[in-house]
């Protein structure tokens, strides 16, 4: 078992810049992890990353949450509204991994869910929506 510690990505801006996603503990065998950066909780990404083990399988899951806040335009009266989230962007990706497969068979899989990530027609699927055909 990994001991928990903060994971640092790159965002998907045109020069990257890692964003700190702070170990904020685990739970009933999942693991939280939150960019505080913002300063606003209720803004905060998150990660969950969970296994769990079965008999006949184990499954593995991770969430990704990136909360969108409403754009504060002025204030009433001289009242500025509190921040609230208008939506979220999720990604949400579970490798379902039968008791009876190898290591490798597990490489394997991971490696190719990270390269199709990394692939243009995914890039394309997710940042400019559009089908592949």
């Amino acid at each position: 078992m990994a001991a928990q510690g903060n994971l640092v990505l790159a965002d998907g801006q045109v020069s990257p810049v890692n964003k700190t996603f702070s170990a904020n503990g685990v739970k009933a065998g999942v693991a939280f992890y939150a960019d505080k950066s913002s300063g606003i909780s209720i803004g905060f990404p998150t990660i969950t990353i969970s296994v769990k083990e079965s008999a006949s399988k184990n499954e593995v899951e991770k969430r990704i949450a990136l909360p969108v806040l409403e754009v504060i335009s002025g204030s009433d009266g001289g009242y500025t509204p509190s921040p609230k989230v208008a939506y979220t962007v999720w990604s949400v990706e579970k490798f379902t991994l039968p008791t009876r497969c190898t290591t490798q068979n597990r490489k394997d899989v991971r490696a190719f869910s990270k390269n199709l990530n990394a692939d243009t027609a995914m890039a394309n699927a997710v940042d400019n929506l559009e089908p592949v055909w």
